[in-house]
């Protein structure tokens, strides 16, 4: 009988070792450390930030726990990893895998949280964010609009797993104490959608409750006394069946291709083909699938000399699930028309004013600073831009053409390839928000920066916590 999925992962992560990372794979843990640091880092100067810090402190404090980001305050394992999870997930700031998911929001706390625990190395750190990383990945991979049409929220499904694998990595759990790992999340891996159609707010609690719920796997884990289900992923009750309707990698949708997974890819050539390449960064406040969007747009708008008056039309053909956000079971309103906050209305911000501002940068961010009433750009978005949704459209792919009052018209593509920025290239990105880096500005970001460059050197992960404090 061939190994199950959990138990592949399993033997997988408890051999992983530092060596056995490539440099393109330490470079992009490097990366999802800083662009999450320094989310934090701006998550701790909003209220909800705040809050959930003082809540932390008052309900889980503990004198001898672990570091809250930014605020040095120390609480239980699973308190501190809450609270520096909602620092990273109200900022906005953050990576983003397929739709829906952004893993650093739950797996880089649950890493800094053990890490500084467990006395582990910069070493150490980079090697669990890349098991749990690539747990994640490779669970959610063709799995995300499938999940997402049965009414659960993909991200804190797929990020409750890369959690644990990444606490259990970092409290030193063998091949059998991740297998528990694997299971026990499994099982507390959770959340709905309801609240993103009908409102509530309930999803703000998703990302951060995933985890806590990860890291409460490990611990448990660590206990013993649970063995955990070898076909808890695959088997004809487990996590497969439950949030995406079929245990044999059958869906009901999918960005592009056959409704069918391949469930043995899920496994295959683990440690040599990594997937967690394929993150990417989402710099505004929105949803990955509209960054390109943007970019797109403001190159356009900057090579050709566009000006918004001459316009006659935008027209912006994406895939058709990027037309359907949250869900293609529940979309939150039905027909993508024009509004603010949808794909119109990033176009049409992005050819009046040239892109949209980056988190934490010049006019929007985590201070409460609007651009949203902006009248130009509602005028336009509800008037000049038209979206088309396709079949089998590379996912966060658009092509985009401006039709000109004078008869021109202007077309350009901007492929997904080129949101998978290395260390540098997300640092030069980055640059935006260094006027508004609550911790010095420009030279304080920049001090971080050549920080985190030096990560695998640390014997310890208080470094970075220190350099987080005011």
């Amino acid at each position: 009988m061939s190994d199950t999925i959990a138990r592949e992962f399993a033997r997988w992560t408890a051999g992983l070792r530092y060596e056995d990372l490539p440099p393109v794979v330490v470079d992009k843990m490097r990366a999802q450390i800083l662009v999450h640091l320094v989310s934090a880092v701006f998550g701790a100067q909003t209220h909800n930030g705040q809050d959930s810090v003082a809540l932390t402190l008052r309900e889980e404090g503990k004198a001898d726990g672990a570091s809250i980001i930014h605020d040095g305050g120390k609480a239980t394992r699973i308190g501190a990893t809450f609270a520096n999870a909602e620092l990273i997930h109200v900022t906005g700031l953050m990576d983003q895998y397929r739709m829906i998911t952004h893993p650093g929001v739950s797996l880089l706390p649950a890493g800094i949280v053990n890490a500084e625990l467990e006395g582990r190395s910069g070493k150490e750190l980079i090697t669990a964010l890349a098991a749990g990383y690539e747990f994640a990945c490779r669970l959610a991979e063709d799995f995300v609009p499938a999940t997402a049409a049965r009414g659960f929220r993909p991200a804190p499904i797929y990020h409750t797993m890369g959690a644990a694998v990444v606490a259990g990595k970092l409290m030193g759990l063998d091949e059998a104490g991740m297998m528990a790992t694997i299971a026990i999340a499994a099982n507390c891996a959770s959340g709905l959608f309801q609240a993103g159609s009908s409102g509530g707010g309930d999803q703000s609690v998703h990302d951060p409750n995933a985890a806590r719920q990860g890291v409460f796997a490990a611990v448990m884990a660590r206990q013993g006394h649970v063995k955990g289900a070898e076909n808890i992923i695959e088997g004809p009750a487990g996590f497969y069946n439950a949030f995406t309707g079929s245990n044999t990698g059958k869906l009901t949708y999918r960005f592009e291709g056959a409704l069918q997974a391949d469930m043995a890819a899920i496994t295959s050539e683990l440690g040599s083909r990594w997937q967690l390449l394929q993150l990417m960064y989402r710099m505004y406040n929105t949803g990955g699938y509209n960054h390109q969007i943007i970019n797109l747009l403001a190159e356009m708008k900057r090579d050709h000399k566009l000006e918004a008056d001459a316009i006659r039309q935008v027209v912006v053909t994406i895939n058709f699930l990027e037309t359907m956000y949250p869900s293609p079971g529940f979309p939150r309103l039905p027909g993508n028309p024009p509004v603010i906050g949808g794909n119109h209305y990033y176009a049409a911000h992005a050819v009046v004013n040239g892109g949209f501002p980056q988190v934490g940068g010049s006019t929007f961010g985590p201070t409460g600073e609007d651009v949203e009433h902006d009248q130009a750009v509602i005028d336009f978005m509800n008037t000049k831009v038209r979206i088309i949704g396709a079949a089998d459209w590379p996912m966060f792919s658009p092509s985009i053409t401006v039709y000109m009052n004078d008869g021109q018209a202007f077309t350009g593509d901007y492929p997904y390839a080129r949101m998978l920025w290395n260390y540098d290239q997300l640092v030069e990105r980055l640059k935006d928000s260094g006027a508004k880096y609550p911790l010095g500005g420009p030279a304080g970001m920049a001090s971080l920066v050549d920080l985190v460059r030096t990560v695998d050197d640390m014997p310890s992960i208080e470094p970075l916590l220190r350099a987080t404090r005011p």
